[in-house]
Formats: C-alpha cells, sequence, structure tokens
C-alpha cells in the first residue's frame, strides 16, 4: 500500500467512522428536517450526498460501480421523502466505505501522481482525491451544526461519550 493511499484511507475513514454516530440516535424525521428554514440540505441529504461523491471518487479511480441512488443526492435537497431510510443510509454507507478502502488501496504512488487537471486548480489524481476529501470534512462539519440546531451531541460529543463508554 503506498503512502498516499495511507493517507487518504485515515482521511475518509474518519467520515467512515463519523456517519455512523451522527446517524445513530436520529429519527427519520429528524434527518429529513431541512436547513434554512426548510429550504437548506438535511441530515439524510448530506450523507446521501458524501455517498453519491464517494461512487463518482471510485469512477475516477477506475471503478465504474453505480449509485444506486442515481442522481439523487447530486440534486438540490428535497423534503426526503424518495430517500432511503436512516438504517439503509447506515448500511450502504458501511459497505461503501470498504469498497472505497479497497480501491484506494489499488492504486500505485505512479497513478497517483498522474497529470490531471481539476475544476480546483488540482494538479494530479492525488490533488483531485483530496479534493474530494476536504468536501466530505466540509459536509461532516454540517451535519454536526445540523443536529446542535435540533438539540442532538454534535460528532465531537459523539466521539467522546462513546469512548467514556468504552466503545
Amino acid at each position: 500500500m503506498t503512502g498516499t493511499a495511507q493517507t487518504l484511507m485515515a482521511t475518509f475513514g474518519m467520515t467512515d467512522f463519523l456517519v455512523p454516530l451522527v446517524l445513530e440516535d436520529l429519527s427519520g424525521e429528524d434527518a429529513r428536517t431541512r436547513a434554512r428554514d426548510g429550504q437548506g440540505p438535511s441530515i439524510a441529504w448530506t450523507v446521501g450526498h458524501l455517498m453519491h461523491y464517494r461512487y463518482y471518487v471510485m469512477s475516477m479511480l477506475g471503478d465504474e460501480r453505480v449509485d444506486p441512488a442515481g442522481k439523487t443526492f447530486m440534486q438540490a435537497a428535497t423534503d426526503g421523502g424518495d430517500y432511503p431510510t436512516i438504517s439503509e443510509l447506515q448500511e450502504r454507507c458501511v459497505t461503501l466505505g470498504s469498497d472505497f478502502q479497497a480501491v484506494l488501496m489499488s492504486k500505485t504512488e505512479d497513478e497517483w501522481d498522474a497529470q490531471r487537471e481539476g475544476a480546483h486548480d488540482e494538479r494530479s489524481l492525488r490533488d483531485q482525491i483530496t479534493f474530494f476529501a476536504w468536501h466530505e470534512g466540509y459536509h461532516m462539519g454540517a451535519l454536526g451544526a445540523l443536529r446542535k440546531e435540533m438539540g442532538y451531541p454534535g460528532p465531537a460529543e459523539k466521539v467522546m461519550a462513546a469512548r467514556e463508554a468504552g466503545a
């Protein structure tokens, strides 16, 4: 396994660790509650959006699996009536996380170094995938803000509680 793959696995792995924690105590209704007075994204949409981009990144890395949700989470958030349930989202995240890590491990340093220009001034495949790791971090922060807005503990509080419980 390359150093690049190890670093990216650790970064994306943080999302894989946190998403089940931020979903485990939500009701379906709360998961679909939209931000910004009902006009913004919900937690369910945000998690689906993150998964959509995992499939996109896997395709950039040569893996052509198809996102079962299609473009649902690429488009603007809706009331969530057609979104998967929380348990379905959790299950998909776990499976996708494992598959994603395997795809990351399959690349060589030469492949990571391949010159590719991206929309955000990326210059290599490594740069492009790093951008999507940042993208996940951005949305994980939004998940925390949405949880706190609804009175739930944020991701850091969930991690600390799990640590204290010996998990």
